[in-house]
C-alpha cells in the first residue's frame, strides 16, 4: 500500500516500494476511464519479474495540474518583489 509513482516517463510509470523502484506501464482500462496516474499517487501494483502494471490508482487528496502531480503536501511560490516586477496574473495562470 505504499507504494507510489516518483517518475512518470513515456507511458511508463517509476513506482517506489519497500522493496525499490519498479517500472511499469498502466492498464488500458485507466485510458478508457479518462484517468492517468500522475507523479504521487498511491497505487497498487501487480509484478512480474523486474517490471510491473499498475492495477489500481488509490484516492487522491488532492492534485496540481502543472506540472501534473498528485498528493502534494506543500508548494512554495516564489516571486520578485521588486526588479523584474512580477504580474499578479502570472501567478494567477501558474495556479489554476
Amino acid at each position: 500500500m505504499n507504494d507510489r509513482i516518483i517518475k512518470a516517463l513515456s507511458g511508463f510509470y517509476y513506482v517506489q516500494t519497500p522493496d525499490g523502484v519498479v517500472e511499469c506501464r498502466a492498464r488500458g482500462r485507466f485510458r478508457k476511464e479518462g484517468v492517468s496516474p500522475l507523479v504521487g499517487d498511491f497505487v497498487r501494483i501487480s509484478r512480474s519479474g523486474k517490471s510491473g502494471t499498475v492495477e489500481e490508482i488509490l484516492p487522491r487528496k488532492n492534485s496540481f495540474i502543472r506540472p501534473a502531480v498528485a498528493n502534494v503536501d506543500l508548494l512554495v511560490l516564489l516571486a520578485s518583489c521588486a526588479i523584474p516586477q512580477t504580474e499578479p496574473f502570472l501567478i494567477d495562470r501558474v495556479l489554476a
